[in-house]
Formats: C-alpha cells, sequence, structure tokens
C-alpha cells in the first residue's frame, strides 16, 4: 500500500518538503523567508497531503520515476478553508484595491470576485473580466501590485486569461 505524506510549508506558502510523516507538526522556519513552518491545516488540524510514494515497500506496483514533487494547495481538502499564505494573498489583494480611487461599489464588487481568480468555478470567467475591467480604471501601479500579488495563487486559466503566461 502506497504512503501518503504531508507537506511542510512556510505561512508564506514556500513548500520545505512534501515527504513529512503523516499527522507530524513541522516545526523550524523557512529557509527563504523565515516564516514559520506547518504541516498541519491551523482550522482544522489535519495534515497538509504532500506525496503519495507509490513504490512503498508494502506496495505490489512499481511506478517509474519515483515520488514527484507535490503543488502547495491553496485550500484544505478537509475543511476548506484557505491556507495562510492564500488568505495573504486575497488580504493584500483587497487592500491594494481599497487604496485605488475606485468608487465604494466597484471596490466591493472587485474584492468579492478575488477568490473566484484563485480556483476554475462558475464565476471564474466573471472574475477574469471583473479584474480586466477594474485594473485597467485603476493605473499601472495597483494593477501590477495586483499582479505580483496574485500571479502565484490564482489558476492557470486565470494566469492565461490575464497575463497570457
Amino acid at each position: 500500500m502506497p504512503i501518503q505524506y504531508a507537506q511542510s510549508v512556510c505561512l508564506n506558502g514556500h513548500q520545505a518538503s512534501d515527504n513529512v510523516s503523516w499527522g507530524v507538526q513541522t516545526t523550524g522556519f523557512c529557509d527563504k523567508c523565515g516564516a514559520k513552518l506547518i504541516s498541519i491545516c491551523p482550522s482544522c488540524k489535519n495534515p497538509i497531503p504532500g506525496s503519495i510514494d507509490p513504490n512503498d515497500y508494502n506496495s505490489d506496483v512499481f511506478i517509474l520515476g519515483g515520488p514527484t514533487v507535490t503543488p502547495v494547495p491553496k485550500y484544505c481538502n478537509s475543511c476548506g478553508k484557505p491556507y495562510p499564505w492564500t488568505q495573504s494573498a486575497i488580504d493584500s489583494a483587497k487592500e491594494l484595491i481599497e487604496m485605488s480611487e475606485l468608487d465604494s461599489t466597484d471596490k466591493e464588487s472587485f474584492n468579492e470576485s478575488i477568490p473566484d481568480l484563485l480556483v476554475d468555478t462558475p464565476k471564474t470567467k466573471l472574475a477574469i473580466t471583473k479584474f480586466k475591467i477594474y485594473t485597467s480604471k485603476i493605473g499601472s501601479g495597483i494593477a501590477d501590485g495586483l499582479k505580483e500579488v496574485l500571479v502565484d495563487v490564482v489558476s492557470e486559466t486565470v494566469k492565461r486569461a490575464i497575463w497570457g503566461v
């Protein structure tokens, strides 16, 4: 039977490891930014899923190449809440929007659309359209800041649609 590991990720979203023993809380700090490392969801205390080793000694299956690096998730698959790095990106984007000269109705609409840029939902295409409309109104400084804050957490669909990445 394959072994499921957890991930060790800093509060800013840098992955330290994707093969931490399941259920073990990581200690230490990120070598990239100095933030605390976690391996369990702060909200529900379930492990952050990491790699699955299909070549475990108990397995009857051998897969060439072995384990691969697991992407850092945005949301907990147990409680559905955003991980700290995701929440930080959302909060930073909303703060930048608040700094813009949009009127309060536009700011509220733009802020509400930010979570739909992070995952593919039925509202993602609408969120992309709002992003394009509102960033054309707010000027390049805040628009560039939003890109920097969001580029690592938005869905691949959004990256292609907005920035051609």
